[in-house]
């Protein structure tokens, strides 16, 4: 796999993450240097009788919701079931429990292509997608401390875990706000030709504020675009209900976005 291609599943991983379990709240991506929006991603929390589900609608400029991700984890769970979805072409991934607890990696290529699941293999320590949130949260101290940590990540497009490092904390401001830097990126002698990942923090660890990298979503030639994604906190809004949740996800998704480079 490409490493840039690669590092993108690494951004679905991440941008995902939240402290709270009942909230909405929103992403707003742009390029790296610029004030054009691009996408955005919503968010949907909720919590109830020790489940937590997890809903993203990732949105054109307009609004108009293109692609999907849902997570269901017990709370604090750094490998959650999830399912992502693109309208766009079809493309699907994600992780399964079956009712006799076997789990599964599933991928399919396009809509009209077929779904190719496979046994999820085992490491210890994994992280899945938004599981990611609760591994930074539960090593917060080492990693704000200066250390560095290092941890298998599952690519799902790929059936396997990749190892990646996180280390470098440093604090700054972002817009205004206080935060704590990390830095990710593959642990491995080739680590150095690959592109990073920043990821700025509230300074207790809580809530991410920025991502900046290489992201999920694909432009119209199917290049994953280079992002900086933020998550201001006027954009969030507690206590969402069951049945916020159940009507964004009754909304149906658009196949393509009007202008622009999705």
């Amino acid at each position: 796999m490409h490493l840039r291609t690669m590092l993108s599943t690494v951004c679905l991983l991440v941008v995902s993450a939240s402290a709270h379990a009942r909230e909405r709240y929103e992403g707003l991506a742009y390029a790296p240097h610029g004030s054009t929006l691009l996408y955005s991603e919503t968010h949907w929390l909720h919590e109830e009788a020790g489940v937590q589900e997890h809903l993203v609608l990732y949105r054109c400029p307009d609004g108009s919701p293109f692609a999907r991700k849902r997570l269901r984890s017990q709370p604090g769970a750094q490998a959650p079931d999830f399912d992502f979805l693109d309208a766009r072409d079809g493309y699907r991934e994600g992780v399964r429990t079956a009712a006799g607890g076997a789990r599964e990696v599933f991928v399919q290529a396009r809509g009209d292509a077929r779904l190719d699941a496979r046994p999820l293999p085992t490491a210890p320590g994994a992280v899945i997608d938004a599981g990611f949130d609760a591994f930074v949260r539960g090593q917060w101290a080492a990693l704000s401390s200066g250390g560095a940590l290092s941890v298998p990540f599952l690519v799902p497009s790929r059936f396997e875990y990749w190892r990646f490092r996180i280390a470098d904390a440093r604090d700054d401001t972002f817009n205004g706000e206080s935060v704590r830097w990390l830095r990710m990126r593959l642990d491995a002698w080739y680590g150095f030709a690959a592109p990073n990942i920043a990821l700025a923090y509230e300074p207790d660890g809580r809530r991410l504020v920025a991502f900046q990298g290489i992201g999920t979503i694909r432009d119209r030639q199917g290049r994953h675009l280079d992002v900086r994604i933020e998550f201001p906190s006027s954009r969030r809004q507690a206590m969402v209900t069951a049945e916020d949740m159940a009507a964004a996800l009754a909304r149906p998704l658009v196949a393509q976005c009007p202008g622009g480079v999705l």
